[in-house]
């Protein structure tokens, strides 16, 4: 039976922070009835929140992106600051746009001293600004951890306690129990993701469709499968028509799922892809372009002197082993991607490292108890 009504305050960025979101509050909406309030989209709003304000807005990507926007960033961290506050909740759960929910916890953190904030999808401090997972002890609570490499990691940095429950979006792929068909075809199909943003999308077509071009004119047939959303499509299409290129776009997920299940393997943007090409045991090459501003300030962050000597796609940072191409920066050129196409259509050897990796992470990834499950059975143990 439920209890009497519980206030909670929830703070998600981005399509998928909204869907996380949603099943982890499902799932507490199972032992309590809640008042929801905060920032969402259309997920949480069906459990009854009411958003402060569009959640697209919370989509910024890299440092000068922020820099550019810092004034109407700061105009709605103080508000919804001053909302929360209001609000009184019992609790705080903040799920992605780091740049966002973490300026809004701090200060909500200290006028409600007592107030247990959750973050739901850590910050990347594996990847930079370390510095930040000591100084979230001061306001985090506890981390909820989607990578299983993480707790670790706080540990080492004296960072509030993580504890990894598992990742939705692997679970969901791995639950569904599709199975990879051996592939026997004289033409390879690629999946080809460039992106989820327009931005990235810009960058890394011009490269890939020239390797592309490339590897066609030295005699490798192929097709192209290429997964993205309703927005990017005719924008993809017209830099593709007129190359002679066999290609396919669509947006349906059902459809990219089972591209990722009957291809050869793929050529896909750092971030959420390469898991989910890992969780269908698909090889892939790994292409980043940052802007040049963003660039040269992520080096200047990250403290060392070239990009491309840090690992940052997720499978190999899971396996802890750089085994699956990656190419960032001024490595992704069409000269370098051509390279990595040929010997994945010529070497079977890297397709098979490749495969070892995934079981590895496999492995790693798997869990017992639904993700949504276990976070809200910790969530409801500070309720």
């Amino acid at each position: 039976m439920k209890s009497e009504k519980r206030k909670i305050a929830i703070i998600a960025g981005e399509v998928s922070g909204d869907k996380i979101g949603s099943d982890l509050i499902g799932e507490i909406a199972s032992v309590y009835d809640i008042d929801l309030y905060g920032v969402g989209g259309e997920e949480l709003a069906r459990h009854g929140l009411r958003s402060l304000f569009p959640y697209e807005e919370l989509s910024i990507i890299g440092v000068w992106d922020i820099i550019k926007n810092i004034f109407t960033l700061k105009k709605r961290v103080n508000s919804t600051i001053k909302s929360i506050v209001s609000y009184k909740p019992e609790l705080l759960i903040i799920i992605d746009s780091p740049e966002f929910t973490h300026r809004v916890a701090k200060k909500v953190k200290k006028a409600m001293p007592n107030l247990a904030v959750i973050n739901y999808v850590s910050p990347t401090i594996w990847f930079w600004r370390k510095g930040r997972g000591r100084k979230m002890s001061e306001y985090i609570t506890h981390i909820l951890s989607i990578y299983p490499f993480e707790p670790a990691l706080y540990k080492k940095l004296n960072g509030p306690p993580c504890t990894y429950i598992g990742n939705p979006l692997f679970e969901n792929i791995i639950n569904n129990k599709l199975n990879r068909k051996k592939i026997v075809n004289k033409n390879k199909t690629i999946v080809f993701m460039p992106g989820s943003r327009k931005i990235e999308i810009e960058k890394l077509l011009p490269p890939c469709i020239t390797a592309f071009k490339e590897i066609k004119k030295l005699g490798y047939e192929f097709n192209l499968e290429i997964p993205t959303f309703n927005n990017f499509q005719d924008f993809i299409e017209e830099k593709l028509v007129n190359t002679g290129i066999n290609y396919s776009i669509y947006s349906s997920e059902s459809k990219k799922i089972n591209s990722f299940l009957n291809s050869d393997f793929a050529v896909t943007a750092s971030g959420s892809a390469t898991l989910e090409l890992a969780a269908c045991r698909l090889p892939m090459i790994v292409v980043y372009k940052l802007t040049k501003v963003n660039s040269i300030l992520a080096s200047i962050i990250l403290k060392i002197n070239n990009l491309k000597d840090a690992s940052f796609s997720l499978p190999n940072l899971i396996n802890q082993k750089k085994i699956i191409p990656e190419l960032l920066q001024s490595d992704c050129n069409s000269k370098k991607i051509t390279a990595e196409l040929i010997k994945m259509f010529n070497d079977s050897n890297v397709i098979n490292d490749q495969l070892s990796v995934f079981d590895n992470v496999h492995e790693i990834m798997r869990v017992k108890v639904r993700p949504e499950k276990a976070a809200a059975d910790i969530i409801t143990g500070y309720l």
